[in-house]
């Protein structure tokens, strides 16, 4: 008997459910889209049809890197409200900010919760609204005023170290161009590891990134992925069973047990830790949120401040007669690098107006930070947004929009002055707001613009920079996954009349 009948027909039973089912998920997925085109709660609101019609679109710029980018130009052309996808609004009025993340009002405005779907839990810290306002309250000391000030000290000694290597590399290579971009990350990630760990990663010494950091681009690329792919179902649970454990549990490990050292330190150090640490003695903070927030504190004090400091030296090149500005108000105002305290550079109108206009320009973390709408819906610009609406303010299209700021692309220092010249008088400056708003505005803010300060002022005083034709359109080049991607920034730096290497 053949056994040719019966595979060719099970063959063709197979063939023909396939089909079938391919049909259904076809007819299902334009039926879909004609409802979010025609009928959805969010039709009236501008945007391209095909993001309207499918989430699969913005999914794919999310997972190229290219979302940001592509919500700047949507927003060039539709204006301060975009639909991005189905169920998602993106805004860029400085109305929106306090609309969205600030306090919380009782005619339906501010402090919309958090998109579940964005902010995914980890395996180590899953804090409630209470929950982060006990943390904030244990870390408010080690950001305050007098904790700074105890904390100069580390600060300009890894600074002065910082130039010094600069003075060595600088004297080893015959071109005198180098990766600024690593030699910064080294600094930043040096002093982040000794306020947060009670020792330095070594990377300024080594010449090194430390590899528990060197994964941090990898991870923000895996955890694109999976925020995004968890809005498909099924999605998740798959990722979960090939995720790479022993990855994380070796990363977990290490800050573990850096973490336990530095409990040992004890309280009198005047660093990050010290009050999570005697929080953590008598109870009030577990030992999964003691080693959250250390990992907090190490990627966000290395890579946002190095981020901004990069991306400032690479806009100061592209905009010489700022540079020029700038170098000259330093070398004239300060008669040696030693004088230059935390302070004394607080005071300098025009330090402050270009790490401005180069957080407004390059936002350390350009992307999205989304909030979804509760049952009742919420009050955004004036407009009821319907509920279950994923809602988000995107930083670097609100920063570089024309409906925003005059000149949106050029660096103007200026137009952060008091009195700043006419042309600027209807610039938005409330929109630039790379710290976020109150409540879950950045605690270590005052940190940053102390690190940013003293770390650019000092390589002004001490260097010219030039930047090397392979790194022009640095920025352009560059990928978003929550942070961007930065590639090398090769610049040539000679020495200034006035420096001398710093003891």
């Amino acid at each position: 008997m053949s056994l040719r009948a019966p595979l060719t027909y099970a063959f063709s039973s197979w063939t023909s459910v396939v089909v079938v089912l391919f049909a259904q998920c076809f007819l299902y997925l334009v039926l879909k889209a004609i409802y979010n085109i025609h009928f959805h709660p969010l039709r009236k609101y501008p945007g391209p049809w095909w993001l309207a019609a499918s989430r699969i679109p913005h999914t794919i710029s999310v997972l190229r890197g290219r979302a940001t980018r592509e919500s700047k130009y949507l927003h060039e052309r539709y204006g301060h409200v975009v639909r991005i996808n189905p169920d998602t609004l993106s805004f860029t009025s400085s109305t929106a900010w306090i609309d969205i993340y600030g306090l919380q009002q009782p005619n339906g405005r501010g402090n919309i919760p958090k998109d579940p779907l964005f902010y995914l839990e980890s395996r180590k810290s899953s804090l409630d609204t209470e929950g982060h306002r006990r943390l904030r309250r244990t870390q408010a000391y080690a950001f305050s005023e007098r904790a700074l000030s105890q904390q100069e000290v580390c600060l300009q000694q890894y600074t002065a170290f910082f130039i010094n290597r600069l003075f060595e590399y600088r004297h080893n290579s015959p071109s005198g161009v180098i990766d600024l971009a690593q030699w910064i990350n080294l600094l930043t990630t040096d002093i982040a590891s000794d306020l947060t760990l009670g020792e330095s990663f070594g990377g300024l010494e080594d010449g090194k990134i430390h590899p528990w950091l060197g994964n941090i681009q990898w991870t923000t690329k895996v955890f694109a992925f999976i925020r995004e792919s968890s809005r498909y179902p099924g999605v998740l649970r798959a990722i979960g069973a090939c995720w790479p454990r022993k990855k994380e549990d070796k990363q977990e490990s290490f800050i573990s047990r850096a973490m336990a050292k530095r409990f040992d330190m004890g309280t009198d150090r005047p660093d990050l830790m010290s009050s999570i640490i005697e929080a953590a003695s008598e109870g009030r903070v577990s030992q999964d949120e003691m080693e959250a927030v250390a990992v907090t504190f190490l990627i966000a004090g290395s890579e946002t401040t190095a981020t901004l400091l990069t991306g400032s030296i690479y806009l100061l090149c592209k905009h010489p007669l700022v540079m020029q500005q700038l170098t000259i108000i330093l070398r004239t105002q300060f008669r040696s690098a030693s004088e230059m305290t935390l302070l004394a550079l607080q005071a300098q109108d025009y330090l402050n107006a270009v790490l401005q206009e180069s957080l407004r320009l390059y936002p350390p973390a350009p992307g999205n930070l989304f909030r979804r709408t509760a049952a009742e819906g919420h009050v955004v610009m004036g407009e009821a947004v319907p509920p279950n609406t994923s809602l988000t303010m995107d930083l670097w299209a609100a920063n570089c929009s024309a409906l925003n700021f005059h000149r949106p692309d050029d660096m103007v220092p200026e137009r952060w002055f008091k009195s700043r010249p006419a042309e600027f008088e209807d610039d938005d400056r409330d929109v630039v707001k790379p710290f976020s708003v109150r409540p879950h505005d950045c605690p270590g803010q005052n940190l940053a613009w102390a690190e940013m300060r003293l770390v650019l002022a000092q390589m002004l005083w001490h260097f010219d920079f030039e930047l090397a034709p392979e790194s022009d359109g640095w920025i352009d080049r560059q990928k978003v996954f929550l942070f961007w991607e930065k590639p090398p920034l090769k610049v040539k730096i000679t020495r200034a009349a006035c420096e001398r290497p710093v003891s």
